[in-house]
């Protein structure tokens, strides 16, 4: 073990004489922020400060690596995966790089751009509207499966997937934080380490530590953190919550959602197969998520305006043709001024259910799928 009188000064992570503020070098730039300011959140890995780029005193997020696990060589290898991934998507938080104070051991730091905003369990916990709420959290959950979708497509797993995760900007847009413990999809295998995440969202291949059993974390490990987090949104608690962390992660590899009266029937569905406990029942990417939860917001009128339609065509279809064969008839006629009139009002009336079958179907479908999807 090393003393301190033979570890040398570090480089990378400088601190001054009588200044408050820790410097760290990331790449061939300097950032800095006060430890001893209340963090403005914290994770699974570690609490996210305040800090400034050195050069234009432009605000930064930096978030140090928990001291418990910052000596541990998974985790420091994971926290360099965190910055390293170029990632720019619009439902994202970019990263701007890592600091490490020493190679092997000591703290670790990730630079990213600094979002002003409200984590979204704070921000629905202000809405008292039921349906309002309902809209929000859906378009919330649509937001973030665009954001695994991307992930996933190269090849990472985020694997904290939670309510204070979820970042609401300018009161209309989400951002998915905090990919401190995301690992890569190649040979990805559930680590001797010991268990990493949260406890309350962490699906039961996070968890299970079977003799024998090859555990895979993948896409569908993020799935069911959110079909989790999806059900504490709308409701209001985590059934999966106990008074210990072993409690509930007995729970999370038990006992499944509870159906719940704030949750409609159909949406509720989803979030069953979305916390299915086999990872093989589950919905297998984002994108399947996605479309069955847009599914599942299709007003139950639906049907029954396709069935309208449908009959609505076989009262259209002998209205266009008596037109037709009243002006074929008005031409070959000596009074083809009273056929031709009766062709016209045919026509008219062909034109008015064309128009009433248009208004139902847009006011029944379309209007409700632009108010809850788009």
């Amino acid at each position: 073990m090393m003393n301190n009188q033979n570890i040398p000064q570090s480089k990378t992570v400088v601190r001054r004489p009588n200044d408050p503020f820790l410097y760290l070098l990331v790449g061939n730039e300097w950032f800095c922020y006060n430890p001893s300011e209340p963090p403005l959140g914290g994770g699974a890995m570690g609490d996210v400060y305040r800090g400034y780029r050195c050069n234009d005193g432009s605000v930064v997020a930096i978030k140090r690596v928990k001291d418990a696990y910052a000596n541990n060589s998974m985790i420091r290898s994971r926290a360099r995966q965190e910055a390293s991934c170029a990632f720019r998507h619009q439902n994202l938080i970019e990263m701007i790089g890592c600091c490490e104070m020493y190679p092997t051991f000591g703290p670790i730091f990730l630079v990213s751009k600094y979002v002003n905003g409200t984590n979204l369990d704070k921000y629905v916990q202000s809405i008292t509207d039921g349906p309002r709420k309902l809209e929000l959290v859906c378009r919330a959950v649509m937001t973030v499966l665009d954001a695994l979708d991307y992930i996933h497509s190269r090849g990472v797993v985020h694997r904290d997937i939670k309510p204070s995760n979820i970042m609401v900007e300018d009161n209309s847009s989400f951002r998915l934080m905090d990919l401190g413990i995301a690992r890569m999809n190649g040979g990805n295998k559930f680590s001797h380490d010991g268990f990493i995440g949260t406890p309350q969202y962490s699906a039961p291949e996070q968890i299970s530590r079977k003799e024998g059993v090859s555990v895979q974390i993948n896409a569908t490990t993020d799935i069911y953190g959110l079909g989790i987090t999806f059900y504490e949104l709308l409701t209001g608690k985590n059934p999966m919550e106990a008074k210990s962390d072993a409690e509930t992660l007995a729970n999370q590899m038990n006992q499944s959602l509870p159906s719940d009266p704030f949750i409609p029937s159909r949406i509720m569905n989803v979030i069953w197969l979305a916390t299915e406990k086999e990872q093989s029942k589950r919905f297998q990417t984002a994108q399947e998520f996605q479309q069955a939860l847009k599914q599942a917001l299709l007003p139950e009128s639906y049907p029954r305006v396709k069935k309208v339609l449908r009959m609505m065509k076989w009262i259209l279809l002998p209205c266009v043709i008596l037109s037709l064969l009243a002006l074929l008839e008005a031409s070959t006629r000596a009074d083809g001024m009273n056929s031709g009139g009766y062709a016209i009002v045919f026509f008219a009336l062909s034109l008015t259910a064309a128009d009433a079958c248009l208004f139902v179907f847009n006011r029944q479908w379309h209007g409700l799928i632009d108010r809850y999807i788009k």
